[in-house]
């Protein structure tokens, strides 16, 4: 298991296109979920290392999406412009190209695998809480091998093969400490896989 928290690494070549900041009206969905993952502790930064983790994003036409900018995990609500769009990747190059104002997050490339699974993925969350991800771990979730590390194209690619055809769902990657991924249609059935879950650990204990 990695222990290392380089949460906010970004591990791959990354063109960041000067441009005006996304449309507030493009992210309130995006924002609803995530002040309320930020509330719960699912978002936020690690308070010794100073790393931000947990991200979202939707889908947009032509392979493009809007994801949370890079270091912006300490923030309890986010503005326009601190969402970026991410207009192309290539995985075998492991690069990135995006237009804002702020870079995005350093998992680009696993919500670009994850949309490349299946068209009717339109959105995906990113989120860290150690107790639900041990659940996760230890239970029938689908899941990525601990030799894989995040934010690669290692990563990217096997996020997108183990959702090939799948439209909702979540999994965990046991080489991310505490990393959960959900996936859906809609923001709200996205949201709901982690706050259902959330809640059923909150009873177990």
């Amino acid at each position: 298991m990695n222990t290392n928290r380089d949460e906010g690494v970004i591990k791959f070549k990354l063109t960041l296109k000067r441009a005006p900041a996304p449309e507030m009206n493009q992210v309130i969905a995006l924002e609803k979920w995530r002040a309320l993952f930020f509330k719960l502790g699912l978002i936020g930064e690690y308070p010794i290392e100073k790393v931000g983790f947990g991200n979202l994003s939707s889908r947009l036409p032509k392979k493009s999406f809007i994801i949370t900018g890079s270091q912006t995990g300490h923030l309890a609500h986010l503005q326009a412009h601190h969402y970026t769009k991410v207009i192309e990747c290539d995985l075998k190059k492991g690069s990135v190209t995006a237009e804002g104002l702020i870079p995005p997050s350093s998992e680009s490339l696993t919500h670009y695998g994850i949309y490349e699974a299946n068209p009717a993925i339109q959105y995906v969350f990113h989120v860290h809480h150690k107790e639900l991800w041990e659940m996760l771990k230890n239970g029938p979730f689908d899941f990525i091998d601990d030799d894989i590390p995040y934010g690669t194209q290692e990563m990217a690619q096997a996020a997108s093969d183990l959702l090939y055809n799948k439209t909702s769902g979540i999994f965990v990657m046991k080489g991310h400490d505490d990393g959960i991924i959900s996936y859906g249609s809609s923001a709200e059935e996205a949201g709901r896989i982690i706050l259902d879950l959330y809640r059923k650990l909150a009873i177990r204990q």
